[in-house]
């Protein structure tokens, strides 16, 4: 007699594995769904990760945050090599080619909310380093589907500016995107989530593009600039840290946790 767990049983437990998208099988994600939690749909976090692809450390990471406050996590994976061979980068600007890296996370969502008891019209977000451009690039696209947005350490950052191509600026997203009112042009879907920018002290190491700048910098404009156009943004800088997704957590999930119920 087999004692083999039925398939459709497999993935029901509290750090599921890898699941395949089934939109798009080339990408993956994996889930925390806390044990004891209030009924109904639970709020949910998603995380990306950087240009490590470290998504398993980051959802578990943020095991004991997703059981204080009933959350779901969810951490998708964007591989190297999609959509060519090298590539390990088009992930952060949402598009390469016909790959919408934006939708793929929408419909990673939609899936995750078909099984477990998620809330998917609207989740927090949270990304690292490449994760952060990521992040911070999704919340101007698809402002109406954030609770609000953790922003850490981007080495590039895209400004609300009409005048500049993507992603320096939001010029052309209607091309791209499909996207008529992005965040920062005068008809919005809606009011803009809470935007908080979070960089270490120490992050101050040269980038190659732009010349000269630094994380630490690119953070100070960037939140700089969310303020000048109206965005509610919040600036954490970590002292003693430099480059550290795990280590800058903390700040993120604190204002995250301000933005669930009971915070």
């Amino acid at each position: 007699m087999s004692l083999a767990v039925p398939h459709t049983q497999r993935l029901e437990r509290r750090r599921t594995p890898f699941i395949a998208c089934r939109a798009d099988p080339r990408f993956s994600y994996c889930l925390y769904v806390p044990p004891r939690a209030p009924a109904g749909p639970r709020p949910l976090l998603v995380v990306v990760h950087g240009d490590r692809r470290t998504a398993e450390r980051y959802r578990d990471s943020l095991t004991d945050f997703a059981d204080a406050h009933g959350c779901v996590v969810l951490a998708p994976l964007f591989p190297a090599g999609v959509p060519e061979p090298e590539d390990v980068l088009s992930y952060k600007r949402l598009r390469r080619h016909d790959v919408r890296f934006d939708l793929v996370l929408l419909r990673m969502v939609e899936e995750a909310a078909a099984r477990w008891p998620v809330r998917a019209d609207r989740f927090l977000l949270h990304g690292y380093s490449g994760g952060g451009q990521f992040a911070l690039r999704f919340s101007y696209l698809h402002p109406e589907r954030l609770v609000g947005v953790s922003v850490g350490a981007p080495s590039s950052i895209t400004r609300l500016d009409p005048a500049l191509p993507w992603p320096a600026g939001i010029a052309d997203v209607a091309e791209k995107f499909g996207v008529a009112h992005p965040l920062g042009t005068p008809l919005p879907l809606r009011p803009p989530p809470p935007v908080h920018v979070t960089v270490g002290e120490l992050d101050t190491r040269p980038l190659r593009r732009p010349p000269g700048a630094t994380r630490l910098g690119q953070a100070l404009a960037l939140h700089q600039h969310l303020l000048e156009r109206g965005v509610p943004a919040t600036l954490e800088v970590v002292p003693g840290l430099a480059h550290n997704g795990f280590a800058l957590l903390p700040a993120a999930t604190r204002f995250l946790s301000t933005l669930l119920p009971g915070g």
